[in-house]
């Protein structure tokens, strides 16, 4: 089925008459009147009757001019995208990302930009499976905390710290830093193994021969906090405190534990240069939002 054949049948119905449609597409009437035709034709349909110089659509037609003007809508949309693909530009990016990312660096990002940026949606991903996430095509760039492949373009988009999140009776709580000799001493809140940011703790940890006791292991950072607040240990994770938690960076050998945010993108992507612009953006918004001590 021709396009053209589709658009003509709007126009005449749009017009109500061959002579009009011919005017104003510029064809010639009894081409226009032939393209008809084929286009019933082909279709099996009559889409309209003949009385005496005027169409008048039949229930058949009437039917089709619905499906008719959805696909040349949807056929001006793919020719727009692709025009849009070919200038390198962007209407519309999704990123994939781990929960904390989102509700962290993500949504606070997307609100403070206003009507016309490009990152309009996001697809939540486990920290083992948000980079899958741009091989599927599900998503045009990926935030993670684990280096990317070296096959995918990436950029530093922060270093945030590792907190160690208390109620504010605990005794840590008129500390300005949590020394990680002092943390290990009480039971701790952490997230599951799988997470980036429990194995950079426990590297620290064994890095200087120290052990800890684990209260809980959850994969919610909400219900982390949420046994924080009810007095239940200390918690460790990267996410906004929540429940009137207090937040202390963590420090060991006298630097902070820091936990890297990457954005990656495959450098084939149509809309790579966008790409680039908006996670340029995201990480100065992040270092205003975000800043460090």
């Amino acid at each position: 089925m021709e396009l053209r054949r589709l658009t003509y049948f709007i126009a005449i119905l749009d017009e109500g008459s061959i002579s009009k449609a011919s005017e104003k597409l510029l064809v010639a009437q009894p081409s226009l009147s032939r393209q008809l035709r084929l286009l019933e034709d082909e279709l099996g349909l009559i889409l309209f009757d003949r009385v005496g110089k005027r169409l008048v659509l039949t229930a058949a037609g009437r039917a089709f001019a619905r499906i008719a003007r959805d696909l040349v809508t949807r056929a001006e949309q793919a020719k727009s995208a692709a025009r849009t693909m070919a200038s390198g530009a962007a209407s519309s990016l999704r990123v994939a990302a781990a929960p904390a990312t989102i509700s962290d660096i993500i949504a606070p990002y997307i609100a403070s930009q206003g009507p016309t940026n490009p990152l309009t949606d996001v697809i939540e991903a486990t920290p083992a499976t948000v980079y899958g996430e741009l091989a599927s095509g599900d998503a045009d760039f990926a935030l993670g905390t684990r280096p990317p492949p070296p096959e995918l373009a990436s950029v530093v988009v922060g270093q945030f710290y590792l907190w160690a999140q208390c109620a504010p009776g605990h005794p840590m709580a008129e500390l300005d830093r949590v020394p990680l000799t002092d943390l290990v001493k009480w039971p701790l809140i952490t997230m599951t193994r799988d997470f980036w940011v429990r194995r950079l703790f426990d590297d620290a940890v064994a890095g200087s021969q120290l052990t800890y006791t684990t209260a809980y292991e959850r994969r919610s950072a909400e219900v982390i906090q949420a046994l924080a607040a009810a007095g239940r240990g200390v918690g460790v994770l990267s996410d906004d405190p929540r429940f009137g938690l207090l937040a202390k960076p963590i420090a060991n050998d006298g630097k902070d534990l820091l936990f890297t945010i990457y954005g990656a993108w495959s450098p084939l992507h149509f809309a790579a240069p966008a790409i680039a612009d908006c996670l340029a953006e995201m990480t100065h918004f992040m270092s205003v939002l975000y800043p460090r001590s």
